[in-house]
């Protein structure tokens, strides 16, 4: 017959002894339990610097941007503006001035 092994209760209070095995369990149940806390927290407090190192990074180059796009507005206006000019002082009469068809007499 296999021999139990019975837990000692104190009399005082009726509670069961824990045992040495059980101690060091609950024990590294708890630091396991406070280094998943600890690597949350870290995590959480990364995750925060990471999201404000992002929104400074997107402060800085939306206005770059924008800087960026008015600079190729500006350029693709100046060039229209160019190629009508170009193309004004190509016309027929040498500039456009005066009535279609007609040469000015030199």
């Amino acid at each position: 017959m296999a021999k139990r092994r019975m837990r000692r209760t104190r009399k005082d209070g009726g509670t069961e002894r824990q045992s040495t095995t059980d101690a060091l369990t609950d024990q590294a149940r708890q630091m396991s339990v406070g280094a998943v806390k600890v690597a949350t927290e870290a995590a959480r407090a990364a995750l925060g610097g990471m999201q404000e190192l992002g929104r400074a990074v997107a402060g800085m180059a939306a206005p770059a941007a924008r800087q960026t796009v008015k600079t190729a507005n500006e350029m693709a206006r100046a060039t229209v503006q160019t190629a009508r000019r170009v193309s004004r002082s190509a016309g027929p009469n040498g500039g456009g001035k005066g009535k279609p068809g007609k040469r000015r007499a030199a």
